[in-house]
């Protein structure tokens, strides 16, 4: 197992050293993106805060770190790649904020951490989903640092949002893929070199339920990062024109999320240990 999460993280690192900070800096500033983190911000208001002390797995450029350290969170960031780390250093600069720490490690390095040591320990992204075979190991982790009535928040890929936000963006699937191999996606989530640049597992909400109780955890909170507003980049950019249908959009995306945590590109989840 230790060689094959090495293996795994060394493709994991080159992958997101050559994806570039600014490109997942970015991510969030199309108009869907908006949308996107309009939710998961809301999502760590209410999961969230007050922040005490905060672990960020996956943090990447350190977005929603340097959201919960303007919220007064002491905030430590942990990323598997080192460009993604120095982007989130220098924009803690530019802000003339402080973390605790800057960590360049895997998600499977927090086992050395001290046990219930943080409040919020959050997991947004992927990172769970690029190791099928060590999900529950991972979780476990995670919940280890949990302080009693802290919180794990955190994300993961959805199987049905994925495919869904495919199709909606005019995804045709290639001639050598077969009727059955989509089925095969959507029936295990694994993805392949014919579906995605990643290499991992998607989840449905049922799934990722089993999977708490498996990991010693219990799910309070499971919510799409986004529903209503899964649209195409015009017809946002139309609604958006008028503020207060976007407005009231946004409020009924809250809801629509929690009440279908299937339907996004990710499904969010706050989760307590057992």
């Amino acid at each position: 197992m230790e060689r094959n999460l090495q293996e795994r993280d060394a493709r994991i690192e080159a992958f997101y050293d050559a994806y570039g900070a600014s490109r997942e800096w970015g991510r969030f500033e199309t108009p869907l993106g908006a949308v996107q983190l309009a939710v998961i911000t809301e999502f760590l208001r209410h999961w969230g805060l007050p922040a005490g002390r905060v672990l960020d797995v996956g943090s990447g450029p350190g977005r929603f770190a340097l959201w919960l350290a303007r919220q007064g969170g002491r905030v430590t960031l942990l990323d598997i790649s080192s460009a993604m780390l120095d982007a989130a250093r220098q924009r803690f600069a530019d802000h003339g904020l402080a973390a605790d720490a800057f960590l360049h490690a895997s998600l499977f390095d927090v086992g050395q951490m001290e046990a219930g040591s943080f409040d919020l320990v959050l997991c947004l992204g992927g990172a769970l989903n690029y190791y099928p075979d060590e999900m529950e190991a991972g979780l476990r982790l995670l919940r280890r640092l949990v302080r009693p009535g802290g919180h794990l928040v955190g994300s993961v890929m959805s199987t049905v949002g994925a495919l869904a936000m495919s199709l909606g963006s005019g995804w045709q699937p290639e001639p050598s893929i077969s009727g059955a191999e989509i089925l095969e996606v959507y029936r295990t989530g694994l993805l392949t070199e014919h579906f995605s640049e990643h290499r991992g597992k998607m989840l449905h909400a049922e799934e990722l339920r089993a999977l708490f109780g498996r990991s010693g955890l219990r799910a309070v909170d499971l919510s799409a990062t986004d529903c209503l507003l899964s649209l195409p980049r015009a017809q946002l950019e139309d609604l958006k024109s008028r503020p207060d249908v976007f407005d009231a959009l946004i409020e009924a995306e809250f809801d629509a999320c929690r009440r279908n945590p299937d339907a996004g590109g990710h499904i969010l989840f706050a989760a307590v240990p057992l």
